[in-house]
């Protein structure tokens, strides 16, 4: 008797559990968000039905229970849905997106629906799970949008994930490095840049600060390269994993024109040299650059001669022609290493490295013999006269541009004294046509 009453307290004990187990689903099927339906497989009417039936298509539960299924899914043959087949589902297992449905005033709406069958004791039911489509609409919509916004972008942008991989590049992307987007997903960001050292540049400023902004080189598929203004941050995803937004903009054209402007304003527009600025630039690099090696260094200090009688007797366009020529001349004795600037007016500058053996009467000879060369074509209306002075030493820490410039610049001055002993103003601008 002892033994059958616990097995009655037992039973009962289960039948509790069972029961609250059983309510339980019952909670989670009335209250689940989804229309949950339960429907005969033999019959296909409708056995029970969750109660969000009334929020999404207006009916009573109640209503629904003992209906066809074809009740709520309309049959279309004309649909890639599902089909039903005597009001039972054609097919048994799978999801189908934007399946219609039929609401309580007719009106139809599409929902993603599982169906799925279950077979517990000889009995068999099919379970369809049905989605409001809209939330999933929104976020294919706004995904839409965002994607046609970064595509429409004019600069590059480019995410990847926790570790630099490209997952997505907008059509700028591809046009500025020439891949296509199934070959650029399968690229590193480090595989867009020529060299490793930037990349690692910018690792180090996202693991410090979260964010990065540089201008920086780039390498196209092709190998040739352009300079981008580029930005890269840090964000967080909603899966606790991290990604890297990056955005470039192509700026070689800046850069080029920067490049250039930065060139002119470092050159005499009317000769093409360096103009003092360029040389007192330039020259400063140089004396920098090859300190250690303390070479020797020379300094030619040129000036044109009686170039103000020139302009004032056969006017500016032959002073200009007058110092054009002595550009030139310079420009051909000497190395394209070599600094030669027209510091202003009349006055033509050479600074030069390697001068062992070189002595003002070299220089002098060679000028000389590059102004008959160069004059040997063109015919002019003046005598070309230059007079020069030369200043080397060994290059040490207390060797600067002005000191070279100084003593240079002295002995250019006697030499001009020496030649006006020879060469006078008349016998500058009273030449015709002549022709060395």
């Amino acid at each position: 008797m002892e033994a059958s009453s616990d097995t009655v307290a037992n039973l009962k004990k289960q039948n509790v559990h069972l029961q609250h187990q059983l309510n339980s689903l019952e909670l989670v099927f009335r209250n689940a968000v989804d229309i949950l339906v339960v429907v005969d497989a033999v019959s296909g009417t409708i056995q029970r039905i969750s109660d969000a039936v009334e929020a999404v298509l207006g009916y009573k539960r109640s209503n629904l229970i003992g209906k066809k299924l074809t009740d709520i899914l309309p049959d279309d043959k004309t649909s890639n849905h599902l089909h039903l087949k005597d009001g039972i589902p054609e097919i048994v297992d799978g999801v189908f997106l934007d399946q219609k449905v039929k609401c309580h005033d007719d009106s139809i709406k599409s929902m993603d629906m599982t169906i799925s069958l279950v077979s517990s004791n000889d009995q068999s039911v099919i379970l369809i799970t049905l989605r409001d489509t809209s939330q999933r609409k929104r976020l294919q919509s706004d995904m839409i949008k965002k994607n046609s916004a970064l595509d429409s972008a004019l600069s590059a942008m480019i995410i990847t994930n926790s570790s630099w991989k490209i997952d997505y590049a907008n059509v700028e992307a591809l046009n500025y490095w020439r891949y296509s987007r199934t070959e650029m997903l399968n690229l590193d960001i480090s595989d867009l840049l020529p060299y490793m050292g930037d990349f690692d540049t910018l690792l180090d400023c996202i693991e410090e600060r979260g964010q990065w902004d540089d201008e920086i080189e780039c390498q196209r598929r092709d190998s040739t390269t352009f300079m981008a203004h580029a930005t890269a941050i840090s964000v967080d995803t909603d899966d606790d994993d991290q990604c890297y937004i990056l955005s470039f903009l192509d700026i070689t054209k800046r850069v080029r024109l920067e490049k250039r402007l930065t060139e002119l304003s470092l050159r005499d527009s009317l000769t093409g040299l360096y103009n003092r600025r360029g040389f007192m630039t330039l020259g400063k690099q140089l004396l920098d650059s090859s300190l250690r090696k303390q070479p020797e260094i020379g300094l030619l200090y040129v000036d044109l001669d009686y170039l103000k009688l020139i302009n004032d007797k056969l006017g500016h366009p032959e002073g200009d022609r007058a110092l054009m020529i002595t550009a030139r001349v310079l420009k051909s004795c000497f190395r394209d290493s070599d600094i030669i600037a027209r510091l202003g007016g009349d006055e033509f500058v050479v600074l030069f490295l390697d001068t062992p053996g070189l002595t003002v009467e070299s220089i002098r000879a060679r000028v000389d013999k590059r102004i008959e060369e160069t004059l040997e074509t063109k015919p002019i209306t003046f005598t070309l006269s230059l007079s020069i002075g030369y200043y080397s030493t060994v290059l040490c820490y207390q060797t600067q541009i002005g000191m070279l410039l100084s003593n240079a610049d002295s002995l250019m001055y006697k030499d001009k004294d020496e030649r006006r002993k020879i060469i006078s103003g008349d016998d500058i601008v009273s030449r015709k046509d002549q022709q060395i």
